[in-house]
């Protein structure tokens, strides 16, 4: 369903103008893309009008699509999303980079955003253009001391082989997991996704196409802050 310019905003009510006592233009934004979202509207499609409409820039752009979902989509997400003391004797999958960059990013105390379905995400942009850096086995260590306190019973992190020095932090996290006790491994791989679904164990991570594809996950980053 493709958006038009005669499209009404939240029920027909007119888009606010910023200052004093009125509702910040973000706001009504993301009001006005879950509205198109709830009927329908394709994502791409609604993003491009509502980002238009209010001039949102490209970081406003890539936060209202990673943080705003349709009622449906919520349902569904939260109905898979449980809490972690759930891990203990179970195997969990992790999602390498999306977990490692959300900590790290809440750790360096950069931006991430409680979404509306639930799950904490990064809207850095970072993805595919991840260094390591003096966070990344301090956050690997807080990740493996959450995991320890749990219990799992066995725990798989799984790394994008394209991105750079992926099999360097893979071989860390073994060494990591050996030192804090815990019974795993960690690996690289060409087709993460299609690996983690087809496991569809206890899956840590909140990367949405994931979600939608597993039964049961965790967002160990809430655990951070």
């Amino acid at each position: 369903m493709q958006v038009t310019q005669k499209e009404k905003f939240r029920g027909g009510q007119e888009k606010p103008k910023t200052g004093r006592g009125r509702s910040p233009l973000a706001v009504w934004a993301k009001r006005d893309f879950k509205y198109l979202l709830d009927r329908n509207y394709r994502k791409e499609s609604a993003l491009n009008f509502v980002s238009d409409h209010y001039r949102l820039n490209k970081a406003q752009r890539n936060g209202l699509f990673r943080s705003v979902f349709s009622e449906k989509e919520i349902k569904n997400h939260k109905s898979k999303l449980m809490p972690i003391w759930k891990i203990s004797e179970k195997n969990i999958v992790i999602d390498g980079f999306n977990v490692l960059i959300t900590v790290e990013s809440i750790l360096s105390g950069k931006r991430v955003i409680r979404c509306t379905d639930g799950f904490l995400r990064d809207v850095s942009g970072v993805y595919g253009k991840y260094r390591m850096s003096e966070k990344t086995k301090f956050a690997i260590e807080k990740i493996l001391l959450i995991l320890k306190k749990y219990k799992p019973r066995y725990v798989l992190f799984i790394f994008d082989s394209q991105i750079s020095r992926s099999g360097e932090l893979s071989a860390l996290i073994k060494k990591e997991l050996h030192k804090f006790g815990l019974d795993g491994d960690a690996k690289t791989s060409k087709n993460t996704d299609s690996e983690i679904k087809k496991l569809n164990w206890i899956t840590l991570t909140s990367d949405t196409t994931i979600i939608e594809k597993v039964n049961k996950v965790i967002d160990i980053a809430k655990k951070l802050i």
